[in-house]
């Protein structure tokens, strides 16, 4: 028997360009999205979305997902603090089984604020073991992700392990054995190393060992670690390595010219405006990336630090930039006539923008007829959304996790009357456990403290 549930008479943002905010039934039958507007059809599961508002699922582009159980330590470091504690230090501390947990409990956190796609951005891969446990718990979490595996080297002794030919070995068995589809809810992409850590001749191997497998790719821009930043633009450029198949990550003291050059290839960015505000990576490339010709993606980055939630990040992305367009007028002694940018350009960074720079917007970022069913209901009669006056305005300045009631990934309902539908009795005591053997082993090691300044190891 097929699958049917109709959100019936909620207030449907498509985001599809050029369709207003209606009232409107949307029908799914079997994870596609089979029909919107007004229909008597109502056979199947009804969802109630009566003063609600039915989205498409938030796209987060840019997430080191495995960082979930060191949530919060990070809230007042720098960069080099968070390089020294997290990436040099802690770890190496994680088992695969921490990775499991990771991954799962912060899928399920971004599940329930209403982000039903994640690029994974996983860069802790000590061994084998730990790619595995980490697409597990993705998979058990039911949201769609690209699972980016990490080929940067770890700075753990693993001869066995830590070579750029061991990494590339595992690359082309997981895309064999894990990875063979690319039209499943999961599917594989490749983290490169950093360009002026790993240098370009292994960046190189990295990037044709991806394309060889036909599997995006995705790296940190921007070498703010140094006292003279290199471009990776340049970089890539001259080794013949731009294309339609890079994300690019930050940019924020990119030139425009080189933002054009990342456009005219076809590459995509992904903006992550809190870590990058905090840390000291300059402003948020979204104002000026949106004026190139480009459309940004946004991320949460590092859970270690700040929230799962796109609602925060689609708030600073839009309000910073704002605030710099703003002083260009208030720098001539006027205030500005007009604001920009607008607040349907967060929401397209957090749906269709999102899924353009995955490559997934075929299938996802935007509710229409044909597409797959990555579905979110927020209610528009909690006390901190009514009245619902503008609801693209609604989403993006006022909305909160706490507001998303259902959440749809491929048809399957994750989140229901505002609750998560997995059970989370056993999920405590697997983060409890995880989290004591990292807390203490990273304790011992010295690490969660930022380090005094010093030069860093490479």
């Amino acid at each position: 028997m097929s699958s049917r549930v109709i959100f019936q008479n909620g207030t449907v943002v498509s985001m599809v360009p050029g369709e207003e905010p209606r009232q409107a039934n949307v029908l799914v039958i079997d994870g596609d999205i089979a029909k919107i507007g007004d229909f008597g059809d109502m056979e199947g599961e009804i969802i109630d979305a009566t003063d609600c508002i039915v989205a498409p699922g938030f796209v987060d582009t840019h997430r080191h997902v495995w960082q979930t159980q060191l949530r919060g330590v990070t809230h007042d470091w720098s960069l080099k603090d968070y390089i020294r504690s997290i990436r040099l230090q802690s770890a190496v501390h994680y088992r695969p089984e921490d990775m499991y947990v990771g991954n799962y409990l912060g899928m399920l956190e971004a599940i329930n604020a209403g982000v039903t796609t994640v690029l994974d951005f996983s860069h802790c891969i000590n061994s084998p073991e730990h790619a595995t446990e980490a697409i597990r718990g993705t998979r058990e979490s039911g949201i769609r992700s690209i699972f980016a595996l990490g080929l940067n080297e770890v700075p753990l002794n693993n001869p066995v392990f830590n070579t750029v030919e061991h990494r590339i070995d595992h690359a082309k068995g997981l895309r064999a054995t894990e990875f063979p589809s690319d039209d499943a809810l999961v599917t594989m992409g490749i983290a490169l190393s950093d360009v002026h850590i790993a240098g370009i001749e292994r960046v190189t191997s990295e990037v044709g060992i991806s394309r060889e497998l036909d599997i995006p790719m995705t790296f940190h821009a921007n070498a703010v670690l140094f006292p003279d930043p290199v471009s990776e633009v340049d970089f890539l450029e001259e080794a013949g390595l731009l294309g339609p198949d890079l994300i690019w990550v930050h940019m924020n003291l990119s030139t425009d010219e080189e933002l054009r050059r990342v456009i005219e290839t076809g590459g995509a960015v992904s903006c992550t405006p809190e870590t990058e505000m905090q840390m000291g990576m300059g402003h948020p490339v979204f104002g000026r990336l949106i004026e190139a010709g480009g459309h940004p993606g946004l991320g949460c980055d590092v859970i270690s630090n700040n929230s799962g939630c796109l609602f925060s990040q689609m708030r600073l992305a839009l309000q910073a930039e704002r605030m710099v367009t703003n002083d260009k007028s208030l720098n001539t002694g006027c205030a500005p006539d007009t604001i920009w940018p607008t607040t349907e350009m967060a929401l397209r960074a957090a749906t269709i923008w999102g899924a353009e720079a995955l490559g997934l917007d075929a299938k996802i970022g935007t509710l229409e007829v044909g597409k797959q069913a990555d579905v979110i209901m927020i209610r528009g009669d909690d006390v901190n959304m009514l009245p619902v006056n503008k609801p693209v305005g609604s989403i993006v300045l006022h909305a909160h996790p706490g507001n998303v009631d259902t959440v749809m990934v491929a048809g399957r309902i994750l989140k229901r009357n505002g609750q998560l539908l997995e059970s989370r009795a056993q999920l405590r005591g697997k983060v409890r456990d995880s989290h004591d053997h990292l807390m203490s082993s990273i304790a011992r090691s010295g690490g969660l403290i930022p380090q005094p300044p010093a030069p860093l190891p490479w």
